[in-house]
């Protein structure tokens, strides 16, 4: 955390510790009647609320930047507030008049504009960054268009070289006609993941329906079988398997398995659970691979950041990840004593 992050999110918690000190000390003290003490927990809460508000702004993701405009919107209602009244008690002071506990008066009028000048804050950093992500999404919609259009073409170009190629009676020529149908088919795999990506970056708000897991696990065991027709897959179905969820869902699931059947052992031995897990539906995938590498792993939960030298190698486990957290799930892994990994995708039940 930068010296700028932690002096803007200080000065919100001083301002609650000021406020919620003079408070506290009027409420304990007393003898303002019920009126009084009513103000005075109002401060204390006022204070308790900064102090709060400033370690969840810390910790947040706001960008440090945002941060120090929602700290410089509540000095400004601290000073301003305070210089104001500064200048009402000097008057009433000069005018003969005879002011009641000033310094409480006072802070609870300042605890009050400077909450409003926070909520001010906020409102202002969330329309900033609303406009930005509308920015983002204008510049990664134009992206997405290039790039698949890029690829789709590439795709094609490949398959049919490949055929071309694969036809020939030279077979040195017929096996690169193979490997280059092959890329051409990664290429079209691509673009289908980077279609779905847009989808949910594209999407407002997702629709949930009520989904039967087992079924559809099943139906993508069978479509995926023929592909890898030495492997084993093993599916088990516990109890009801109806959860909440898309279409999109059947992505989120075929990869894994996809990526199970690809890296598991030769030939692979697959296993795959549905089963309730108390309000949710839980889909697992065992393999006995190698695992998953601890750096990629870590990337995709979120315990390390991607950068330029520490990225992903792929699109699957991320695709996965991304559908099923659209629909409010959990991703998780998990490595078995015995060798392999576990792969675990939580949904909310919908019975």
């Amino acid at each position: 955390m930068t010296t700028k992050r932690i002096l803007g999110c200080g000065s919100l918690a001083v301002t609650g510790v000021g406020v919620g000190l003079v408070a506290g000390r009027q409420l304990v003290a007393g003898g303002n009647g019920l009126v009084g003490a009513a103000i005075a927990a109002f401060g204390v809460v006022i204070g308790i609320g900064f102090v709060a508000g400033s370690a969840v702004l810390f910790r947040s993701d706001v960008r440090t930047e945002h941060a120090l405009r929602v700290a410089g919107w509540n000095l400004l209602g601290v000073v301003v507030t305070a210089a104001v009244l500064a200048l009402i008690l000097r008057y009433q002071r000069a005018s003969g008049a005879t002011v009641v506990a000033p310094l409480f008066s006072g802070t609870i009028v300042v605890g009050v504009s400077a909450t409003a000048h926070v909520l001010i804050g906020v409102n202002d950093v969330r329309r900033i960054r609303t406009r930005n992500l509308a920015r983002q999404r204008e510049k990664a919609s134009v992206m997405n268009r290039l790039i698949r259009h890029d690829l789709k073409h590439s795709a094609q170009v490949l398959l049919g070289l490949g055929d071309a190629l694969a036809g020939r009676s030279d077979p040195d020529v017929a096996e690169i006609g193979e490997r280059v149908s092959g890329v051409g088919s990664d290429l079209a795999a691509v673009d289908s993941q980077v279609e779905t990506v847009t989808r949910l970056i594209e999407m407002d708000a997702v629709d949930r329906e009520p989904i039967d897991m087992a079924s559809l696990t099943r139906s993508i065991v069978e479509d995926l079988q023929s592909d890898f027709p030495g492997a084993e897959v093993a599916v088990t179905v516990d109890g009801a398997g109806r959860a909440l969820a898309g279409e999109p869902i059947e992505i989120a699931v075929s990869e894994l398995i996809e990526n199970a059947l690809e890296h598991g052992g030769d030939p692979a031995a697959v296993e795959v659970r549905v089963e309730p897990a108390g309000r949710s539906v839980a889909v697992t995938v065992r393999d006995d691979g190698p695992g998953i590498p601890a750096n990629e792993r870590d990337l995709i939960t979120g315990e390390q950041e991607v950068t330029q030298l520490r990225h992903s190698n792929g699109l699957g486990l991320w695709l996965s990840k991304w559908v099923v957290e659209a629909y409010g799930g959990s991703l998780g892994f998990e490595e078995p004593a015995d060798g392999g990994t576990t792969v675990t995708i939580r949904l909310d039940a919908a019975d």
